[in-house]
């Protein structure tokens, strides 16, 4: 059955109609879905964006986290989806938000375009390696020049690994694990590591190694926080070599 829009005079069929108005003039004069700005932060160093108050290395992470802060009034069972277009060479940034829905047993997308605000920084992350801030080293020894040959790239993977299992579990940059330098040594290479505690577990982690005979620990004063209180860097050495741990 065939019907009037009581706005614009358009006939149209029923199903295609919400409260007795044709899609296009309700949309005009209703405003059903409930954009909240979009605000993202773009790192000019490492290309990570930040949404809220997380990082994220894509797109499609950011968009389907975007879509749970938007709403849909008036229109039941609907899905939403946001597809982003930023254009950081012409600073053009918007949002195409697209509602999948049903109206009387019809299946409609509804679309929007809203312009995104983003912000050009740098990341904690970058910033502290652009700025060499570390709070530990991690002195990696070997006692063999053989064995340093053979396992040296093998100990740096492992530490890559056991550095990227250890900050997937969280979301925070800031509270993850970095290497922020690398200096090769006669006997092995030195790490400069951003987090004491998670440089602690990795030492555990590489300690079940067969090879792993030892580490040590120590510490170096390195001045007074904003409390006046002394604050210290660690070091931790690991050795390893042909010879079976103790």
């Amino acid at each position: 059955m065939n019907r009037f829009c009581p706005k614009c005079g358009k006939e149209i069929k029923e199903e295609e109609m919400i409260n007795n108005f044709c899609i296009n003039c309700y949309l005009k004069d209703n405003d059903i879905i409930i954009i909240p700005e979009i605000e993202i932060i773009f790192c000019v160093k490492c290309n990570r964006i930040r949404y809220t108050n997380k990082w994220y290395d894509n797109l499609e992470d950011i968009e389907r986290d975007i879509a749970k802060h938007i709403k849909v009034k008036d229109i039941p069972k609907s899905k939403i989806l946001v597809k982003l277009d930023l254009d950081f060479e012409k600073n053009n940034y918007t949002a195409k938000i697209i509602v999948k829905t049903i109206i009387s047993g019809t299946f409609k997308n509804i679309e929007k375009d809203v312009d995104v605000v983003v912000k050009k920084d740098t990341c904690v992350v970058c910033s502290r390696i652009a700025g060499n801030y570390y709070t530990t080293i991690l002195q990696i020894r070997f006692n063999d020049k053989k064995l340093q040959k053979i396992l040296s790239p093998k100990i740096y993977s492992e530490i890559e690994s056991i550095k990227n299992s250890l900050n997937s579990r969280s979301a925070k940059p800031s509270a993850n694990l970095h290497i922020v330098k690398e200096v090769k040594q006669k006997t092995g290479f030195d790490l400069y590591l951003d987090n004491l505690k998670l440089a602690y577990n990795l030492v555990q982690h590489l300690m079940k190694h067969k090879t792993a005979i030892n580490f040590n620990t120590s510490k170096t004063l390195v001045g007074l926080n904003k409390e006046g209180q002394r604050t210290y860097r660690t070091t931790f050495a690991v050795h390893f070599g042909n010879k079976e741990k103790s």
